[in-house]
């Protein structure tokens, strides 16, 4: 038995957000039943690269679901909407503000008339204030820009860039979905469900807790997260401004690894370097004595630094610098990553047979309990394969379904 089991959530979410949610939810054992628009569908689906006509991206997040198409324009399409929530736990969508409200399946809408349901809501900044007033389409590179995180990081025209990975997608859709096993927990005790909602500048703005606490709190502790190009310099370390061996990148002979020193004094930390690297003690150099010094002259540290790591391959500075106990590691591409022998211990990697394509392999949950176990991965749905079944269950007879399917009400 898996932790969710019998718990349904009804999933209106699109593209990576949401549906990296309800991943979560339907990977431990919960039934959920996407809800997709006629024709199209998830708008994820139209993304490549394919497989034999099936989206690669749109399986990733949508494995163990089940689908139904629904014209929710339609009276009769609302109806089949109610007759679900009467038998469901979780409503989960990530519309712009106002959407569902025009719709008629708003919390406040519904509340009433499903007290236990839990409605969980992702937007891209919130259901109410400015953003929302404009409208403001969310998206993975806005709440980059607007939280502080592209300025943490310069590009090779010296100016700040987007991470090229979806880092506000993933930390709201796991926001999302610890914010609906809260509202499980809690209805345990109360009976009753309740609304929920984070947002994507939500989730970045909480992904820098270690460093806002200082901004906030410190009349001088200044803002390390702004963007000051004339300082960017050639740093080799992901802040310009920040400890020139806390993240840097190194070429070597045969790739570059990260060195990361830290949980120490600057001094010793560069001492233990130069020993690894078999370089005289630089800590003794006034340039480096300390980390103000060694941030206000990390172009010269650098100039010292770099041309010794590449004289020998990745995996010798490996073994030396970790035998000084200095953390370090390899930089891969994510294909090097993923034939990581670690992966295949943690059981992250899966594999599912999917109608017309075959065997499909997947990074699956990376959360592991030991009581109640992940289920199994089913093939990702095709866009309204569990219509006829839900609708059975519902108890449509058979005149009511091909009604229905003549109307254009599902498909």
């Amino acid at each position: 038995m898996s932790a969710l089991d019998g718990i349904r959530v009804l999933d209106f979410t699109q593209v990576i957000f949401g549906p990296a949610a309800t991943q979560v939810l339907a990977d431990h054992g919960a039934d959920v039943i996407k809800v997709e628009r006629p024709g199209r569908g998830d708008l994820a689906r139209a993304f490549g690269p394919w497989v034999k006509g099936e989206s690669l991206p749109f399986a990733s997040l949508n494995r163990s679901k089940r689908s139904i198409v629904i014209n929710l324009k339609e009276e009769a399409g609302l109806d089949i909407i109610y007759r679900l929530l009467a038998e469901t736990d979780v409503m989960v969508h990530n519309f712009r503000p106002g959407v569902m409200e025009k719709i008629g399946l708003d919390y406040g809408s519904i509340e009433a008339r499903y007290p236990r349901l839990i409605y969980a809501v992702g937007s891209g900044y919130g259901s109410s204030g400015p953003y929302a007033e404009r409208n403001k389409g969310g998206h993975e590179t806005m709440a980059q820009a607007l939280s502080g995180v592209c300025a943490k990081f310069v590009g090779a025209d010296g100016g700040p860039q987007r991470l090229p990975l979806t880092l506000a997608d993933f930390t709201g859709g796991m926001l999302l979905a610890q914010g609906v096993l809260l509202a499980l927990c809690a209805r345990e005790r109360s009976g009753r469900g309740q609304a929920l909602e984070t947002s994507l500048l939500d989730g970045m703005m909480s992904l820098q807790a270690w460093e806002t606490t200082g901004i906030l709190n410190s009349d001088d502790a200044g803002d390390d997260t702004s963007f000051h190009p004339a300082e960017a310099g050639a740093g080799g370390s992901s802040h310009p401004q920040g400890n020139p061996l806390d993240g840097g990148v190194f070429r070597t002979a045969d790739g570059h690894i990260m060195v990361t020193g830290v949980f120490g004094s600057f001094d010793e930390l560069l001492r233990d370097l130069c020993g690894a690297l078999g370089l005289a003690d630089l800590s003794a150099d006034p340039r480096f004595c300390n980390l103000a010094a060694a941030i206000f002259n990390r172009d010269a540290l650098r100039s010292l630094l770099e041309p010794v790591f590449t004289t020998s391959p990745s995996a010798d500075w490996i073994d030396r610098l970790e035998a000084a106990e200095i953390l370090c590691a390899p930089v891969r591409s994510t294909a090097e990553a993923l034939d990581d022998p670690q992966l295949m211990v943690n059981e992250l990697i899966v594999e599912m047979d999917v109608p017309r394509v075959g065997l499909m392999c997947q990074v699956g949950t990376p959360l592991r309990l030991a009581g109640t176990p992940s289920r199994a991965p089913q093939p990702p749905p095709s866009i309204g394969e569990h219509t006829d079944a839900i609708r059975e269950a519902l108890g449509f007879d058979e005149p009511a379904v091909v009604d229905l399917h003549r109307r254009g009400v599902v498909a």
